[in-house]
């Protein structure tokens, strides 16, 4: 299966971030005049850069430029810019505070400069810009641009950035979830399988009483786990009170942690797999979930039930081998993008590491991007029946840029195509057996399903093919399994009787007849 290039990875780079200054401006060129670098001027240098490189359509980084300055006025509410014959002013209410030559709308590295001109003649102007934090001008500036892209490009601060690596590629730390008791003290809900403190003795239901001596009283809940993370290989002693009031410090090594988002239990000869969300670790996890259950199941085993309802997605690479572990061969996904990188097809290259055991995913309306990869690649295989309602229908694929301040630019650079060739973009992945309909008995939804009131819409081929583009086909399409709240129980159950009923699943796997490969071939 080729690697998913480029894809989701973070571009790391070793420049020293500073603040914020901006040199001379040779109004006569329409560039910055010779001077001294700027190292300020190397996050919107990368920044424009990758989106010029990778945005999934063509941009005008001029129009992002305006836009951004613009965004300032979330720090003062008096500032804009404009574009207006061919130079670029920066206003404060109708007073102009800056006026420039804009540069070709194609040179990012000319914008890039330009930006930096235009905040420091911003700050001459503009008290409330002076007294703000370089990062705040970064967020407010990224913000604003990122707004003008799609809704799934955004700027993510230096925290957060640190607190979403750390889902999706770990963190030093020793392995403990942490939450609050009935009495509002810190506590752990749970312990890590081989991690830091389960080798050390840590249990749950431990609650955290200090941190290198420090009275874990002081802090909030995050940023005692702040506290508890820290370098990998470095020492953090921890102090916990067990249940029968005696206390123990336990010294303990720091090492890479990554958050394990799949559990398992079982319902008699029925496994049941619940995917949260696609970090570095998803796919080996969902292997060894499968792997225990053959050993504890054996021969008994009936069916596997993989729940992917209230996943967001995560990373794509991830996702196309999770899917790959139930497929022998075939296509799981392609993607297509402006950039060369992006047009890629990743075909299912392993044995299905359930032996072919009957398979049904549950999803629902929160069911997103990774998840809805997995989802369709499964369908369109008749590898498994999709239970639940139609999902959220983010089918695009953002690169993850680290940019100078750490942190981070996520930019679509190309859409998710399912096997049969429907974009997943807006539309999702629609369920063989919809559960979301307002009808909350499982007997009842299994027996409609048997008799066909729950057939897939024969129109479903037309309308993913018109859709996302028109408006009407793409509505109607939603409307055949809107998601609505309702017991989650509710498609367990369906699932369940569709396991235990081989007759059933067969009606149900046949029921999924992917739409015409027309669609793949006017999408590409």
């Amino acid at each position: 299966m080729p690697s998913p290039k480029g894809i989701l990875a973070a571009l790391a780079l070793t420049v020293f971030l500073g603040a914020c200054s901006a040199g001379s401006y040779d109004r006569s060129v329409g560039r910055p005049a010779e001077r001294q670098p700027v190292l300020a001027d190397s996050i919107f240098d990368v920044g424009y850069e990758r989106i010029e490189e990778v945005y999934f359509e063509p941009v005008d980084i001029g129009t992002l430029t305006v836009d951004g300055l613009s965004g300032l006025s979330r720090i003062d509410e008096s500032l804009s810019a404009r574009r207006l014959d061919g130079r670029l002013q920066l206003l404060s209410g109708d007073v102009i505070l800056a006026d420039y030559p804009a540069p070709n709308p194609r040179d990012d590295d000319a914008w890039a400069e330009l930006t930096v001109a235009a905040l420091e003649s911003a700050r001459i102007g503009s008290e409330p810009l002076r007294l703000a934090s370089t990062e705040d001008v970064y967020e407010a500036i990224f913000s604003a641009i990122a707004g003008d892209l799609d809704p799934y490009s955004r700027y993510v601060n230096p925290d957060q950035a640190e607190q979403e690596r750390a889902f999706r590629d770990g963190y030093g730390g020793i392995g403990i979830l942490l939450e609050l008791d009935n009495q509002g003290r810190p506590s752990i809900q749970d312990v890590f399988a081989e991690g830091p403190a389960f080798e050390a003795g840590l249990r749950t239901d431990d609650r955290i009483v200090a941190v290198d001596g420090r009275d874990s009283r002081e802090w909030g809940l995050e940023e005692l786990g702040n506290n508890l993370r820290g370098p990998v290989n470095t020492m953090v002693q921890v102090t916990v009170e067990r249940g029968d009031g005696s206390e123990r410090t336990f010294a303990l090594r720091r090492r890479r942690v990554i958050p394990n988002a799949v559990t398992v239990r079982y319902d008699d000869d029925v496994v049941i797999i619940r995917v949260s969300r696609f970090n570095v670790s998803t796919r080996n996890n969902v292997r060894d979930a499968l792997e225990e259950a053959q050993d504890t199941l054996g021969d008994r085993a009936r069916g596997i039930i993989l729940d992917l309802r209230g996943n967001p997605g995560g990373l794509l690479d991830q996702s196309v081998e999770v899917a790959d572990l139930f497929m022998v061969d075939g296509e799981i996904i392609h993607t297509r993008g402006r950039h060369p990188d992006s047009r890629q097809q990743f075909l299912a290259d392993s044995s299905d590491i359930a032996n072919g055991l009957p398979l049904v995913v549950l999803l629902d309306g929160r069911s997103a991007s990774g998840a809805e990869v997995v989802a369709a690649a499964l369908q369109d295989s008749r590898r498994g029946v999709l239970v639940g309602a139609s999902t959220y229908g983010k089918g695009s694929v953002q690169t993850v840029t680290r940019l100078p301040n750490d942190g981070e630019l996520f930019l679509t650079w190309s859409r998710i195509f399912a096997p049969s060739g429907y974009t997943l973009h807006l539309q999702g992945v629609m369920p063989t057996i919809c559960t979301s309909n307002g009808i909350e008995d499982a007997d009842r939804i299994v027996s409609m399903f048997s008799s066909g009131q729950l057939a897939v819409p024969a129109s479903l081929t037309a309308l993913r093919q018109a859709a996302p583009e028109d408006e009407t086909a793409l509505e109607r399409l939603r409307e055949a399994c809107p998601w609505r709240e309702h017991d989650a129980e509710l498609d367990v159950e369906v699932a369940l009787r569709l396991l235990r009923d081989p007759i059933l699943f067969q009606q149900a796997l046949a029921a999924a007849s992917p739409p015409s490969l027309a669609a793949r071939t006017a999408a590409e």
